[in-house]
């Protein structure tokens, strides 16, 4: 996007102007658009409690005096009318934003350089925290054959009580599949409420045929096609089934939280005059899909019942995608694996599976060395 042009102005570019301006560029949505807005509106005030209002104000002054403001929020505690304290790296994630926003200025030649890139502002942050490969979540093969597993069984038992009934565990069921096998992101097949462009997996876009699912990757700027391994086939296939989508462009996770449901419905539609799903159907009316936190909570509750524990939590949906990609990086390297998760950068899967090349590395360097 083209920044407004604010016309003539002796004292620069408007910072509130800009920095909306820089929220409307490229292709930032959804919840990574709403933490940049409220992170750099923040600093804005925080500048503006300085007397910094426009772009060219802003110096490595008050840039470091912002990096040593979230410095003590790191070091603070949480004492009565103090704001909380912040992590390191939440710290830093801030200060990231914000110097993401002065290198966007400095394209638009509004400054010279990024005051935030400087030694003297950088050095009031605390140290970044460093996260190994091997700290990330991933699904691992046991974990991964105990969730399939047990949502298998759950939904064979629905199946025999409630017969094509039973929408809620195949839905789960092909859900766990899809994420456990494909290597797909969660934002990808589920919705996000806050980017209309992420609607959710449409039953069109599954393509059993060519064993893929059509998607809108992480840089949303065009329809990608993900691999649809054939283990996922089975449910998906029970699940359609079972759901008789009447159109292409019914979601293939439809939730099934009734009052969603049931407020997507016209007017003249009787809630009483059947389940909320056959409802949809008979009105013409698409259901809304299930939104990646229904997502996230439904793994959460699958792995509480199923009684699976990862270090305190559940299994998280891109911890299913780090699985599939680490599988694939055992058995046929990283050039594979970075097919597989579509990574644009092949530096983006050495750093993400460096603890596997690193394991690897020593057991051949140990080979070497075995005589001595």
């Amino acid at each position: 996007m083209v920044p407004t042009d604010p016309g003539p102005n002796p004292e620069g570019h408007a910072l509130e102007t800009a920095i909306g301006d820089f929220l409307e560029s490229g292709s930032k949505s959804g919840n990574y658009r709403d933490a940049l807005e409220r992170v750099l509106t923040h600093w804005r005030q925080h500048l503006e409690g300085r007397d910094v209002e426009t772009v060219e104000q802003i110096s490595k002054r008050n840039t470091a005096r912002y990096a040593k403001y979230l410095s003590r929020r790191v070091d603070a505690g949480k004492k009565p009318g103090d704001e909380d304290d912040i992590s390191a790296s939440t710290a830093w994630t801030y200060y990231d934003y914000v110097s993401a926003f002065l290198s966007y200025c400095v394209r638009w030649e509004w400054l010279e350089e990024n005051p935030a890139q400087k030694g003297i502002a950088l050095d009031e942050l605390p140290p970044r925290p460093t996260k190994t490969s091997g700290d990330q979540q991933f699904w691992s093969p046991k974990d991964r054959k105990a969730l399939v597993r047990y949502v298998d069984r759950r939904a064979h038992r629905a199946v025999d009580e409630d017969g094509l009934d039973a929408f809620e565990e195949l839905r789960d069921r092909a859900l766990v599949y899809v994420l456990a096998y494909s290597g797909v992101r969660g934002g990808e097949i589920l919705s996000d409420p806050r980017d209309d462009r992420r609607n959710g997996l449409r039953w069109g876009d599954v393509d059993l045929e060519n064993n893929q699912l059509h998607v809108l990757g992480k840089s949303q700027q065009e329809d990608e096609e993900v691999q649809l391994p054939r283990q996922a086939h089975p449910p998906l296939e029970r699940l359609e089934h079972a759901l008789k989508p009447p159109s292409s462009e019914w979601p293939v996770f439809a939730t099934s939280h009734a009052p969603s449901l049931y407020s997507n419905l016209p007017d003249e539609a009787d809630p009483s005059a059947g389940e909320p799903l056959e409802l949809h159907r008979q009105h013409g009316v698409v259901p809304p899909s299930l939104s990646t936190n229904g997502g996230r909570s439904v793994l959460k509750r699958l792995c509480e019942d199923a009684e699976i524990d990862v270090d305190g939590a559940y299994l998280k949906p891109h911890g299913a995608r780090r699985g599939v990609g680490e599988a694939v990086y055992r058995e046929h390297g990283a050039a594979a694996a970075q097919r597989v998760l579509r990574h644009a950068d092949p530096r983006t899967t050495s750093q993400m599976y460096a603890h596997i090349e690193a394991s690897e590395l020593a057991e051949e360097t140990s080979v070497v060395f075995e005589n001595e």
